[in-house]
């Protein structure tokens, strides 16, 4: 069977269209795959979080909370060895995100955590 050009060339784009709106649907269903949702105080920048801890406002202890939260959580559900803190003191473990952080100022805080905990697996598994 024959199809008029007119019509053939309606359908090509009909179909260009659907494949591109599919396309656009599916890529954010795989970015959301790849990045987990952070919640609360993790979501600000080193430069904020540097700044805050020099100043000493109370907007920084909950940010210390949510860090220590953070590395809690990770003893809780994701570890099985030993705690990812190994003893250290609070004043310690923020010393140890103030370094990151000065190194990474543009990073989130939950990007600082999570190098702490890098940092411990990689250290734990070469003993």
């Amino acid at each position: 069977m024959m199809v008029h050009p007119a019509l053939e060339r309606e359908m090509k784009s009909y179909r260009l269209i659907f494949s591109a709106a599919i396309a656009l649907w599916l890529l954010p269903l795989q970015v959301m795959a790849e990045q987990r949702p952070v919640l609360g105080q993790g979501n600000i920048s080193c430069s904020v979080w540097l700044e805050d801890r020099q100043t000493d406002i109370p907007g920084a202890a909950s940010r210390t909370g949510w860090v220590l939260g953070f590395m809690s959580a990770f003893n809780q559900y994701a570890w099985e060895g030993i705690d990812v803190s190994e003893g250290k003191g609070t004043d310690e473990l923020m010393s140890w995100i103030d370094s990151y952080c000065r190194q990474h100022r543009s990073d989130h805080l939950h990007m600082a955590s999570q190098a702490f905990i890098d940092d411990f697996r990689r250290r734990t598994r070469a003993k």
